[in-house]
């Protein structure tokens, strides 16, 4: 209700404040622990990719541009790290060398 454009409060509109904060905060909560189980769940989607990687052969995994030395350093991350995360630093490391080198005139094999 408006009394000469200002609005009045009744007297539960502090409680009510108080319930709509705490319903938001458990939604809040809720969302990231949904987020959570859904990180957790693809990085050990990932880490059993990793296991399918270290059955290739060596010339299989040096044409997608990974080594056996990467796959082992990915496999050493904490638990709930994503192991992918080192395997695409190591292979932007090794193309980014191998342009340089080309770009200097000594290719790197």
């Amino acid at each position: 209700m408006t009394y000469h454009g200002e609005t009045r409060r009744t007297p539960f509109a502090p409680a009510g404040e108080l319930v709509a904060a705490l319903c938001l905060s458990a939604v809040g909560v809720a969302a990231k622990g949904l987020q959570s189980v859904k990180t957790i769940g693809r990085v050990m989607e990932r880490r059993q990719m990793m296991a399918e990687l270290s059955h290739l052969d060596d010339h299989m995994l040096r044409d997608i541009g990974v080594t056996r030395a990467d796959l082992r350093d990915a496999a050493a991350t904490p638990l709930f790290e994503d192991p992918t995360q080192t395997l695409v630093t190591r292979v932007r490391e090794r193309r980014a060398a191998a342009r340089l080198a080309a770009w200097r005139g000594n290719p790197i094999d």
